[in-house]
């Protein structure tokens, strides 16, 4: 089933990599499907993620 979450990450380089956000959204515990940067603040990317749990 694929479930839809947002989910924070923190970067010291903008913009981030494709590869680097992937990762980070698979540390959150997701294999994702799709994912977009929805808010961008200071060093903290605000992602809408979608995808399967781990």
């Amino acid at each position: 089933m694929i479930i839809s979450e947002t989910i924070t990450i923190k970067t010291d380089k903008l913009p981030p990599e494709v590869d680097f956000i992937e990762e980070q959204i698979t540390q959150h515990g997701f294999k994702p499907v799709r994912w977009a940067i929805v808010d961008v603040k200071d060093n903290e990317i605000l992602l809408s993620v979608s995808g399967y749990k781990l």
